[in-house]
């Protein structure tokens, strides 16, 4: 038999059934769910699959749902098999012995003559059985299923139909649904559900241990190989925010356990993918003392990166996300720098004909030749920074003002990352955009001092991608900087289709809270990446272990959300108000490695479990 045949033989076996249909005043059946009375030698959970076979009009229909709920209730709840009024036989009709003893066998329904076990199921999809009895086609009838109707564990064909998986022209697996009878099907996700334009991006949640992060990896890892299956153009990003977790992701895992590599390769070959480590990694790591990497762990493959002024002379704002500038003195100051580029060192005199950037042509003209004298130092790094003073008036209205910038400025210099020249590193910024399909970059930001620093190390990286995909830069022929192009600048053609990104506590750079009711210029970065991301193809896979800390604009432009275990006072918060009741009481009770899948796509939430990652792990990655 081929592992197909043999997979089909295993559903069929698994494909029993677990009980009846029953409806009584409490337990009614609608369009949207339906009761079931439980055999009592079966064991369900919630997230299974059932399904039920019924008529109407002649039209044969299965009905696939889930388990929502398990309910013990007493005789005096008495579901019934068909509610009448008729007085003389309501002993007959509305009568819990009569089901009893109709649908089951004593010893099947009953646990101590003390009460039965009802499941609350939701509707998945209606399906319409052909002649054959093998094919599944969608229905337009959605009557409730009637009563007493035989309700089976559903087989791998059945739940997939109800995903929608069948549909899928170019799918991303993206878990594995463990039913309570022993059934493994592999769960996968179109690529425009993930990486648009139907939707985009991807956010995990849930409490330190259970595995948020390594579900990521995974699904960054199953895109990976796909993508590169499909011969689609990619490339990824991934930010390392703790320890050395990422920092190995191009090593095979050296488990020496056998059974644990044999169940691992069992779990890979049911999703179709290859049992190997990430390969073209190049590793970024922040300058350090002496010019050595900042790192926890050097990989071979890596390269140090730096900032000098001239670098990031257009973005300083992203420095002072974090400071309060009310009445915009130092946007002032900053605006200026932008704007006058390269700026000279004169004397007053000079510096008051330059102020004003509204000149007439001809004077402003005039003033760039003046300006541009050969003789003339350019302010270029940042001690010329530091000590520069001869700012126009109009720019720098208040002396503690220049004050509060030069010293914002000295502070950010105590950091080996910004150096006024780069010998042995880089600016991250043009290796950014110099990325080519089939580019794996991990960026360390790990052993940075500040969340400052982190944040304006993603805030400059999301500003260089903006450049990659903008008409602007893509068409511009006046930038220097080494870009994808043989001309030295960004072309349409080299930039990948997909660019996947990933940052691990997301609510650190993205908080929910927003000093001043600003948002800081980092975060702002990281949301037109997110914004725009479903229609160019920059993906976002992020984390963190409460939803309700991050900005809630990144739940709203967030297509799929995976929440592992968290309590029922986070629950309760808006960001999770796309998880139904019965959800949220399921989610407080998931084991480690056991997380609920929410998509658009599907009707209602999934749980899925995952295999471990591929690549070599670290024992104090937690999460």
């Amino acid at each position: 038999m081929t592992e197909s045949e043999n997979r089909q033989a295993f559903n069929k076996d698994k494909n029993i059934e677990i009980g009846k249909t029953i409806v009584s005043d409490k337990y009614q059946n609608t369009i949207d769910g339906f009761w079931l009375a439980l055999d009592s030698d079966i064991i369900v959970k919630p997230f299974d699959f059932i399904t039920v076979e019924h008529l109407h009009n002649h039209n044969r229909i299965k009905t696939i749902g889930m388990i929502q709920d398990l309910q013990t209730i007493a005789f005096a709840d008495k579901p019934a098999k068909h509610i009448r009024n008729d007085e003389d036989n309501i002993n007959e009709h509305y009568n819990y012995n009569n089901v009893r003893s109709s649908h089951y066998p004593q010893n099947k329904i009953m646990d101590g003559d003390s009460g039965i076990t009802v499941a609350k199921v939701a509707v998945i999809a209606n399906s319409q059985v052909n002649q054959q009895q093998l094919d599944l086609s969608a229905t337009s009838i959605e009557m409730p299923v009637g009563v007493g109707k035989s309700v089976k564990f559903a087989n791998e064909e059945e739940v997939r139909f109800a995903l929608g998986i069948p549909d899928m022209k170019y799918p991303i697996p993206a878990g594995i649904i463990e039913m309570s009878n022993g059934l493994q099907i592999p769960i996968s996700l179109d690529i425009s559900y993930i990486m648009g334009p139907d939707t985009a991006h991807v956010n995990a949640s849930g409490i330190s241990g259970n595995a948020k992060t390594s579900y990521l990896l995974f699904l960054l890892h199953s895109a990976y190989q796909k993508l590169k299956q499909y011969c689609e153009d990619y490339s990824i990003i991934i930010f390392n925010t703790k320890y050395e977790d990422l920092l190995h992701i191009h090593k095979e895992e050296d488990d020496d356990d056998k059974n644990s590599i044999k169940s691992k390769e069992k779990f890979f070959s049911l999703l179709n993918l290859d049992l190997a480590p990430f390969n073209n990694v190049t590793y970024f790591l922040p300058r350090g003392k002496d010019g050595h990497p900042n790192s926890l762990y050097i990989p071979k493959n890596s390269k140090t990166f730096s900032y000098q002024l001239e670098d990031i002379y257009d973005r300083l704002e992203l420095l002072f996300s974090e400071i309060y500038d009310p009445h915009y003195n130092l946007s002032s100051i900053i605006n200026y720098i932008y704007e006058f580029w390269p700026i000279k060192k004169t004397n007053n005199n000079k510096s008051s004909q330059r102020k004003n950037p509204y000149l007439d042509a001809n004077s402003a003209e005039e003033e760039i030749q003046q300006q541009e004298q050969p003789d003339d130092p350019i302010l270029k790094t940042w001690t010329d920074l530091c000590n520069f003073k001869d700012y126009p008036e109009e720019i720098v209205t208040h002396k503690s003002s220049l004050l509060h910038f030069q010293g914002h400025i000295q502070r950010f210099r105590r950091s080996a990352l910004f150096v006024d020249k780069q010998v042995t590193s880089t600016y991250l910024g043009n290796e950014i955009k110099r990325i080519t399909s089939g580019d794996v970059f991990v960026i360390d930001i790990a052993m940075l001092a500040t969340l400052e620093e982190q944040a304006f190390v993603i805030g400059d990286v999301m500003k260089n991608i903006d450049e990659i995909y903008s008409t602007k830069a893509a068409e511009s022929s006046s930038d220097d900087r080494p870009m994808n192009g043989a001309d030295g600048n960004i072309t349409s053609d080299k930039r990948p289709k997909y660019l996947l990104i990933f940052i691990d506590e997301i609510n650190r750079f993205l908080p929910k809270s927003r000093p001043a009711g600003r948002t800081s210029a980092a975060a702002e970065q990281i949301m037109k990446t997110v914004i725009s991301g479903g229609s160019r193809g920059t993906i976002l896979f992020s984390a963190q272990q409460f939803k309700s800390a991050s900005d809630y604009t990144l739940h709203e432009n967030t297509g799929m959300h995976i929440t592992g275990k968290v309590g029922l006072s986070e629950l309760s918060n808006r960001p999770y108000d796309i998880i139904d009741q019965n959800t949220k009481m399921n989610v407080v009770r998931l084991n480690r490695g056991e997380l609920i899948m929410i998509h658009s796509a599907f009707r209602h939430p999934i749980k899925v479990t995952f295999p471990m990652n591929a690549f070599k792990k670290v024992k104090k990655a937690s999460s």
